[in-house]
């Protein structure tokens, strides 16, 4: 808090809104990381669902177009059987996009074909809730982390010719799968066959993941600078800049005792008020000025034109006024006697006044010493006695009490 209080203004409120910005970025970037993330894993989802989508799709179509068609299946066909060919389009594909696809089945012919565990365990769904269409989770294989997705494909009549009741199945099929060995015959209508199984690396989704965050990331902040450059731009012009002003023109005031400083605004806001009501405060302090030194002038003509001496002290007795009638009765000059002690002015034959002191003399007569005129014996600049005679009043001004002694010289006839 100590290094806080130090600040400028400026740089306390640059780091204030640097905190609250910095707290919005760190708000936003920790939402940009779990929106990335789950763009990740829909991003991956949607690329799978359609490689496998246009494997079944491809398989179902050849199937299809081969029933329509009545192409005959043979050995030297055997590459474009819609199992084969579609499986092999869709590994070419899912290769090209650094993906891995194959169809399996718990029944397979090729052991290529057949499922790890994790697709054994998917295919079992798939058998079990006829509802379940895909299946998808982030898993590992081979100790790396992978992202699995799997989609079932179920029996259609076309896929029959090759997997329903072995007498149908073409003879080269027979031949190559016999019906005592192969399981994949008799399937039903509507069957779940198998699935088309996508596997991506996770490092790879990562890496897109790290890269669409880090833009993301880079944008925010960019903006985030912005905001805090113009913000603080903004406050220095708008508040700064005529807080500085105003603080020069303070300074200015108080070194040259001028009032003549004022500043210029067309601002409504309240560092404009502000300014206005400092000018309105120079406005009046002027005014003052000029009735105080207006007073002082007058005040000085008549203690400077007085016929008596006038000599204002304080209660401890040190001299604050001394008129010119002052200085030809005692011989002082003015310069020289202010702020000298009373005592000076009175002479040794007033020995009550000495022996006291002149506060605890005025504290103990304060009654007779301001209601009667008083006879005394001055004491000259060079020492010699001079008889007097004064009226003593008191004054208190900001707390202070101060006496002034107005006195004539006796003469010989007085």
């Amino acid at each position: 808090m100590e290094f806080f209080r130090k600040l400028s203004l400026l740089s306390k409120m640059t780091l204030v809104i640097a905190l609250v910005l910095f707290s919005f970025f760190a708000l936003s970037s920790y939402l940009d990381y779990h929106r990335e993330r789950e763009k990740m894993f829909q991003t991956a989802v949607s690329k799978a669902r359609l490689l496998a989508e246009g494997a079944i799709r491809t398989r179902e179509y050849l199937s299809d177009q081969y029933l329509v068609g009545n192409v005959e299946m043979s050995e030297k066909r055997f590459g474009l059987i819609p199992v084969v060919m579609s499986g092999r389009v869709g590994e070419q594909v899912a290769s090209n996009l650094g993906y891995h696809l194959k169809q399996v089945s718990e029944r397979f012919r090729n052991p290529g074909n057949a499922p790890d565990t994790f697709e054994k365990t998917t295919l079992r769904k798939f058998h079990q809730d006829s509802s379940l269409e895909e299946f998808f989770t982030s898993s590992t294989l081979n100790g790396k982390p992978v992202f699995r997705y799997l989609r079932a494909f179920k029996a259609k009549k076309s896929c029959l010719q090759c997997h329903g009741r072995p007498e149908a199945a073409p003879d080269f099929i027979r031949s190559r799968y016999p019906v005592a060995k192969d399981r994949a015959y008799n399937y039903e209508l509507g069957e779940v066959i198998g699935a088309a199984s996508i596997r991506i690396s996770m490092e790879d989704l990562k890496a897109i993941f790290y890269r669409n965050l880090w833009r993301e990331e880079l944008q925010s902040f960019i903006i985030f600078l912005a905001l805090v450059t113009c913000l603080t731009l903004l406050g220095r012009r708008t508040i700064i800049v005529p807080l500085r002003h105003l603080v020069e023109a303070m300074n200015n005031i108080i070194s040259t005792g001028s009032f003549r400083y004022k500043l210029v605004t067309r601002k409504k806001d309240e560092i404009g008020r502000l300014i206005a009501t400092f000018n309105s405060m120079v406005d009046h302090l002027q005014e003052k000025s000029e009735h105080l030194a207006e007073s002082e002038r007058r005040f000085r003509i008549l203690t400077e034109t007085a016929r008596d001496a006038i000599v204002s002290f304080l209660s401890n007795g040190q001299i604050i006024l001394f008129n010119s009638r002052a200085e030809e009765i005692f011989g002082y000059r003015k310069k020289d006697v202010i702020g000298f002690p009373i005592d000076r002015l009175i002479h040794e034959e007033n020995v009550e006044i000495h022996q006291k002191g002149m506060e605890n003399y005025l504290r103990d007569k304060a009654d007779t010493a301001l209601s009667q005129l008083h006879k005394i014996v001055g004491r000259r600049h060079d020492g010699t006695p001079i008889p007097l005679e004064f009226s003593l009043s008191m004054a208190e001004s900001d707390g202070h009490i101060f006496y002034t002694a107005i006195l004539r010289k006796l003469t010989v006839e007085d």
